[in-house]
């Protein structure tokens, strides 16, 4: 069965990289290949030692090898340390990802499901999973790609802030596997890019083959909160969602309103999630994330609380 490689540049809680880590061993990663921003990061000093994880310090020398600098756009030197792994590899298969997604297979694990592609495919595309805050369901809930029409029923008069984005707060492309040793094609986050521009998205997987990459974007509001005034000066929301947000924030009752926003386009509701599934746009998936983590690396996650 051909190898499979996962690599990631990361700057996650512990807890976050651990439950990473754990997850892609599950879907039965041959190796692992974490990028660490932070070059002292407390994570490598418990995966360092293991013989599926490789862990390479993003020192400022590592960057200018690269061709690139500590402070150069995070995108960029993602791509860069990206390429670097993907170059070294031989056979197999290599999976981009971030350190908050997670690729998910109904039935089988990821990498069963990259054995059985025909020669001649490339690439597997993975469409997005969001997830959303449930805190009435005990079991992880995610929005998926809509239409225009689904979303505007969902999201009502904040529906201008959503459809561009299919009704997702993140990206829609999903995130790629490709196969090793494609010679002068570049790494994008999330697709390979040969020299004529053309996007390597052989097989694209979704909802109908219940392929997903589990998107963690949302991690609650105090962290959307305190991440907010760098995203209004960032690329981190579309223009017209920053102009409602300023407004928000140079208005009476800032907090309730900011509070509201997040509510309505990230907590939802027993009868939001029916809408959901009447819509054909969401996905419950049950299972123990913490045991996972602690099968793997048993105790670290109470060191890390």
């Amino acid at each position: 069965m051909a190898m499979l490689t996962v690599g990631a540049i990361l700057r996650e809680p512990l807890e976050t990289t651990l439950r990473f880590v754990s997850w892609y061993l599950d879907a039965g990663a041959d190796q692992i290949v974490l990028c660490f921003d932070d070059p002292l990061d407390p994570a490598i000093e418990v995966l360092r030692d293991h013989p599926k994880v490789r862990c390479i310090r993003c020192t400022r020398s590592f960057w200018i090898n690269l061709g690139c600098r500590p402070r150069t756009r995070l995108t960029r030197r993602q791509n860069r340390a990206m390429q670097y792994v993907y170059d070294g590899l031989t056979e197999g298969w290599f999976l981009n990802v971030d350190g908050d997604e997670l690729a998910y297979v109904q039935g089988r694990n990821l990498r069963n499901l990259l054995a059985a592609q025909p020669d001649d495919v490339r690439s597997v595309t993975l469409r997005p999973a969001e997830a959303i805050q449930c805190p009435q369901t005990p079991h992880l809930q995610f929005r998926l790609a809509m239409s225009d029409e689904a979303c505007e029923r969902v999201y009502d008069d904040l529906t201008p802030f959503m459809v561009k984005r299919r009704g997702l707060s993140g990206h829609t492309i999903g995130k790629t596997a490709t196969r090793a040793g494609l010679e002068g094609f570049q790494m994008r986050q999330h697709f390979m890019q040969g020299p004529d521009g053309e996007r390597v998205l052989d097989q694209v997987l979704g909802h109908g083959e219940g392929a997903y990459v589990l998107h963690f974007f949302d991690q609650g509001y105090d962290v959307w909160r305190s991440k907010l005034e760098w995203r209004l000066s960032s690329r981190g929301f579309r223009e017209n969602f920053k102009e409602y947000l300023r407004a928000c924030l140079e208005g009476p009752n800032t907090e309730d309103r900011l509070r509201e926003v997040y509510d309505r386009l990230h907590v939802f509701d027993d009868d939001q999630l029916r809408l959901l599934e009447l819509l054909q746009s969401r996905l419950e998936v049950r299972l123990n994330m913490a045991g996972l983590v602690e099968d793997y690396f048993p105790g670290q996650l109470a060191q890390a609380a």
